[in-house]
């Protein structure tokens, strides 16, 4: 039996351009991953590709099912896959749960059947799945380029500061998202700049005042009541979304702020407190 995590990410920077490329938006998208993550077994099966899961999702519309059959198929592997997934990572949410379980899913394949693939080929191998996968298959720090599948990752160590994800009880969809999107502002490089320096020296401060997400003002017009949550949280500390939505992160050096604002966030809320990985 082989284990995998699959870690959830947030977005420390994304710069989404108005230019459309195949009819993708190029991005500038700084990602770390998080503690967060959900948990996968992968065992030896007959013939057949086997999920358990948690989740209500069709299995063959689950992106686990779809890398363990690209990985099966590519390698040309004649045996089947049982699969077990603890759900943990909030769908709908903008931290790449469902890109992180495929990104786990193939590196967990790697070891099961002994392939030896590099984490390059993994990544490479992914892109069909999509935009955030290539990325999960390397979770580390990374500045994701071009269509977000062109990574670089950041070698370098900063502090696992605490941080508070608040999720609505209503997702936000990506496409609407995207088709709805228009850039404000166009020159984002300086901020970019500052949060690679801020993780470098693990200046909290500098990384908090350059934070940005390009999304969030559509997102905030196509949900109103996602900009009034975010607005109460940043009443208490620096509150961001991740993604394309709808999770909100809250930063804070300090714990205790973070558990006191889940102390008093309303119940409907999914709050969980972990930390950058």
């Amino acid at each position: 039996m082989i284990r995998e995590n699959a870690y959830a990410k947030i977005n420390l920077a994304l710069d989404v351009s108005e230019t459309l490329v195949e009819g993708y938006h190029n991005v500038k998208n700084v990602m770390v991953p998080i503690e967060l993550c959900d948990r996968l077994t992968f065992e030896h099966n007959e013939s057949d590709i086997v999920l358990l899961d948690n989740t209500p999702i069709k299995m063959t519309d689950n992106l686990i099912y779809k890398a363990a059959k690209l990985f099966l198929d590519t390698y040309k592997i004649k045996k089947g896959v049982l699969i077990t997934l603890e759900k943990n990572i909030p769908s709908e949410a903008g931290l790449a749960g469902g890109s992180a379980d495929a990104a786990a899913t193939l590196r967990g394949l790697n070891m099961l059947f002994e392939v030896n693939a590099s984490l390059d080929e993994l990544a490479k191998l992914s892109t069909s799945l999509g935009s955030d996968v290539p990325y999960c298959v390397y979770d580390k720090p990374a500045l994701c380029t071009g269509r977000g599948t062109e990574i670089e990752l950041l070698d370098t160590l900063y502090p696992h500061w605490d941080i508070l994800l608040v999720k609505p009880p209503f997702g936000c969809s990506t496409k609407d998202i995207y088709q709805n999107y228009s850039k404000i502002d166009n020159n984002q490089d300086k901020k970019l700049l500052n949060i690679f320096k801020a993780l470098k020296t693990g200046d909290f401060n500098l990384l908090v005042t350059n934070i940005f997400n390009d999304l969030e003002h559509t997102a905030y017009e196509l949900k109103p009541e996602l900009k009034e949550i975010r607005d109460d949280l940043a009443k208490s500390s620096f509150t961001m979304m991740s993604g394309s939505g709808s999770t909100l992160v809250v930063f804070s050096k300090k714990k205790e702020v973070l558990d006191k604002l889940c102390r008093i966030l309303p119940n409907y809320l999914t709050k969980i407190i972990t930390k950058l990985k």
